[in-house]
């Protein structure tokens, strides 16, 4: 009688937890990737015959001017690698620059037709193994088409949407399964972020949402792909957010306003929010306060929850848009680590506080660690505060000897292209 009566209680017991634990709970993966100029494959052609051609600099105009083959000094397009290189007929609105893929040696490799599909195999190879994503946000692809090539044969399991045709080429994409069936909010532009009122030059990329039903959870994403190359005040040329001096700094700053309004609105109307992209602002050392990155402002401000007033500069933009005003807009910022070696795990953790070695810096993105050229630093997922205790792991994803790019050899006629320059950021949460 004593085995029953226990055997009862443990059988009630059970249907009691049973009843008490929301039936349909999992854990889900998030994971965002900047996939570097990735188009899709109707594109290439005409970039490739672009970049084929022959290019003269003009020493007046400092860009490079159309040349016919064999002209003195003339280069294929391919071959013109310095900084922010402007060559005649490559838009860069509509297409990828020439050089986007060097050795390691910075020498530009000319693209093929067969080696950008190789990539877009190798590419649809990482996302299917290694990523496995529920929700993925894209940077820089060109639109949806793009988007559902890189996911390769498991496109068929998601849906995808994209701005296609709006603003410039390096676009932002939504991927979600289609077992969470059609958005709750369709996915839409921010505007605002974009820069809308600078010239044309100037303008950067929007911000992008969606509001998904994930398991009886409507939660609301928003992606960004901020402004480049202010990445930190302990870069090796330091890019402190309030130097108005620096372009770069200048064009962020301004991004700040709009981003913090597009903040503000996220937790309204939903059970959670995640925030997820290219920052291209190391936000971990902005989470840190380290020197240069302390939250004030110009104005000798240090209230960022305040209102930024006209013509004042925050130095902190992680701290300046996740005030918590209001309550429902807190979000956590997520630490991911690298799995791996003790040093590349060291590695790792000293970039949130500082800069790597330049030893460690070598590991981060060699192909025995995380083999991007931009391992760490620029990619960042936030999740509200409401659901920050539900979340059991953040990686950032190797993808080991895909990020290299090489030459043809005499046993392959074709380069090896990169996949991208970044690596998958990765995060578990239950929901």
């Amino acid at each position: 009688m004593h085995r029953t009566h226990v055997t009862a209680c443990a059988a009630f017991a059970a249907v009691a937890v049973s009843l008490s634990t929301p039936a349909q709970a999992e854990t889900l993966r998030i994971a965002t990737w900047n996939l570097g100029w990735h188009v899709a494959s109707d594109e290439v052609p005409a970039w490739i015959a672009q970049c084929n051609k022959f290019y003269i600099k003009n020493p007046a105009t400092k860009a490079w001017d159309l040349a016919a083959e064999g002209a003195t000094s003339a280069k294929r397009g391919w071959e013109i690698t310095e900084s922010r290189a402007t060559l005649e007929g490559v838009n860069l609105s509509i297409m990828p620059p020439c050089s986007v893929y060097q050795t390691s040696g910075h020498k530009g490799i000319a693209v093929t037709p067969s080696a950008y599909a190789k990539r877009g195999q190798q590419l649809s190879q990482v996302l299917a193994r290694d990523v496995q994503p529920d929700v993925i946000a894209f940077q820089e692809v060109s639109g949806t088409k793009a988007a559902v090539e890189a996911l390769g044969a498991a496109a068929g399991d998601y849906n995808v949407c994209s701005f296609d045709g709006k603003y410039k080429v390096q676009r932002l994409a939504f991927a979600w399964r289609k077992k969470f069936g059609e958005a709750v909010e369709a996915c839409r532009d921010i505007h605002e972020v974009s820069l809308p009122e600078a010239p044309a030059k100037d303008q950067v990329r929007p911000a992008y949402t969606v509001t998904l039903n994930l398991n009886g959870k409507k939660v609301r994403f928003l992606t960004v792909h901020l402004k480049s190359s202010c990445v930190s005040p302990l870069d090796r040329n330091p890019r402190r957010l309030d130097d108005a001096s620096i372009e770069a700094c200048a064009l962020l700053q301004q991004q700040v306003r709009p981003l913090e309004a597009a903040f503000e609105t996220l937790g309204q109307g939903v059970d959670h929010f995640v925030v997820l992209g290219d920052f291209n602002r190391n936000l971990a050392h902005e989470l840190n306060q380290v020197a240069g990155a302390e939250p004030t402002r110009s104005d000798g401000g240090t209230d960022l929850a305040k209102p930024l007033a006209t013509g004042a500069r925050t130095r902190n933009l992680l701290l300046e848009i996740n005030d918590g005003q209001p309550a429902s807009s807190k979000a956590a910022l997520l630490l991911p680590k690298c799995p791996g070696s003790a040093a590349l795990e060291a590695a790792c953790e000293a970039s949130k506080t500082g800069v790597p070695t330049a030893e460690q810096q070598t590991l981060l993105g060699g192909k025995t660690g995380l083999g991007c050229r931009n391992p760490v630093g620029l990619d960042h997922i936030l999740v509200s505060q409401s659901l920050a205790a539900a979340v059991s792991n953040t990686i950032k994803v190797s993808i080991g000897p895909f990020g290299g790019s090489l030459l043809p050899s005499v046993n392959r006629p074709d380069p090896l292209l990169a996949v991208s320059d970044h690596c998958p950021l990765v995060a578990d949460v239950q929901f």
